[in-house]
């Protein structure tokens, strides 16, 4: 596929469950479109508003991506975000009935197949592709950092560090293409601690959140039956910054 050509997806595809956050029933359609861009329509509101997926309408990053337009939101966007953008899809309307797309078992793979499946299509216009010319450097104030530099191909190496000792320290370098993406990120479950449960659940999240779909932690270790990577944890981090990266409004 000429992948200096924008896309949209060749059919349809509902995929439901719960909204990790509010605990709720959640059914997502995606569907092709051949201009527009991505986008969300809460087609359970009067009127089925449409909020854009880009980064003029992130309204929050509290434990998930927000996207707000008007008094429609959308929580907790990346997993989709992040099937859609290693796919190189350009537009696509995503039919939203609840406020967040389900969960389903925490990872990315769902989605990133459901992609696969339906296909995509060429349209007959270049895409917008965003070339880093020379190093851009952002630390934010919870002490993260971000460096982006010049490259021939698009490959995150990330770091992260946790003090449970069942996360420590993680290393990991993944050249972002969709071979890649299903065999080293899309598989990879989002995480949490056992002991911020109870002031999550009282701030409204972590309401739909179990061992079903996110892998906990306590104090004696991982909750779950077992990891499906050593560094699980590393690995969906770099998936939420690949669907954090697709809202930027063109490809790496």
């Amino acid at each position: 596929m000429d992948v200096s050509k924008q896309r949209t997806l060749a059919g349809e595809r509902t995929l439901e469950g719960v909204g990790v956050h509010s605990g709720e029933a959640a059914s997502l359609t995606m569907k092709p479109s051949e201009a527009g861009g991505i986008r969300f329509r809460r087609v359970d509101l009067d009127g089925s508003p449409e909020i854009p997926a880009n980064l003029e309408h992130v309204v929050g990053t509290d434990l998930g991506t927000s996207l707000g337009a008007g008094d429609a939101t959308v929580l907790t966007v990346e997993h989709v975000m992040a099937a859609l953008g290693v796919a190189g899809i350009d537009h696509a309307v995503l039919d939203l009935s609840g406020g967040e797309p389900p969960i389903l078992d925490g990872s990315f793979l769902s989605y990133f197949d459901a992609v696969s499946e339906v296909g995509t299509v060429e349209l007959d216009r270049p895409a917008d592709v965003v070339s880093i010319r020379k190093a851009v450097t952002v630390t934010v104030p919870s002490g993260a950092s971000y460096v982006a530099t010049p490259a021939s191909t698009f490959r995150i190496s990330a770091t992260i560090d946790f003090e449970h000792r069942d996360i420590g320290r993680q290393f990991g370098s993944f050249e972002v293409n969709e071979d890649s993406f299903r065999r080293e990120i899309a598989s990879a479950r989002t995480f949490g601690f056992h002991e911020q449960a109870e002031e999550l659940k009282a701030r409204g999240l972590a309401q739909g959140a179990s061992l079903d779909n996110t892998i906990v932690l306590d104090e004696n270790g991982i909750m779950n039956e077992g990891l499906r990577f050593s560094d699980e944890f590393l690995r969906h981090k770099v998936g939420d910054l690949i669907g954090d990266l697709a809202l930027i409004g063109g490809r790496l």
